[in-house]
């Protein structure tokens, strides 16, 4: 099962990130020239550093009782990987975009063992094909990924997906939680709530993922 933080401490601080997250314009709501009925920007994090510990501190209150030694990186996420290693002590390794065409052509970077176990940081998991890429270049190196953390979940069945295949998922954030929060205190109107929940709703009808590969 998908972990969430759940008592009522933390949804207070799940509250609190959903404002900052908000007030910083991480997410909004576009009112023209924008596909979308809302937008998120987690590259902005990187220029809070506030913000980025305490998304970290929240990671580390999900992630304190699973074994692993290692915490993995993607290449679009370095900064969040990186906050949660050094506010947690653990060390940490990332992977590459594409391999590199000189020295030793790594798609791992950093020092890890064989069969180390791996627990990957990463703000979001948008869509299989890039996570079983991200998965496969862990264990082609011969780690053992024991799950994802990721900061939000946008509902729409990704995380779920990659569950059924075996890795623990964990969130601290849905689309819901955001939404209904910021209905609650009155960001958005109750119209434009119902319109988000049926727009994540249709998206999730219409999209079908790949199976991810054995």
């Amino acid at each position: 099962m998908i972990k969430i933080l759940n008592t009522k401490t933390n949804i207070n601080l799940k509250e609190k990130l959903i404002d900052m997250l908000y007030e910083s314009g991480a997410i909004s709501f576009p009112i023209q020239f924008s596909d979308l009925p809302y937008q998120i920007n987690f590259q902005y994090l990187t220029s809070q550093p506030e913000m980025l510990r305490f998304v970290a501190h929240l990671i580390g209150e999900l992630i304190k009782n699973e074994e692993f030694d290692l915490i993995a990186g993607p290449y679009t996420d370095i900064p969040l990987a990186t906050t949660v290693a050094l506010e947690f002590n653990q060390p940490m390794i990332f992977v590459r975009k594409e391999r590199k065409q000189y020295g030793r052509e790594k798609l791992v970077e950093g020092y890890f063992k064989q069969d180390q176990k791996v627990l990957i940081i990463d703000d979001e998991i948008s869509d299989v094909a890039s996570t079983s890429q991200l998965l496969g270049r862990l264990e082609g190196s011969g780690l053992k990924v024991t799950g994802i953390q990721a900061l939000l979940d946008r509902g729409l069945g990704v995380m779920q997906k990659i569950e059924e295949e075996g890795y623990m998922c964990s969130s601290i954030l849905t689309l819901n939680d955001v939404f209904v929060h910021l209905a609650q205190v009155g960001k958005i109107s109750e119209s434009k709530l119902m319109e988000l929940k049926s727009y994540i709703e249709e998206q999730r009808k219409e999209l079908s993922f790949r199976t991810l590969p054995q």
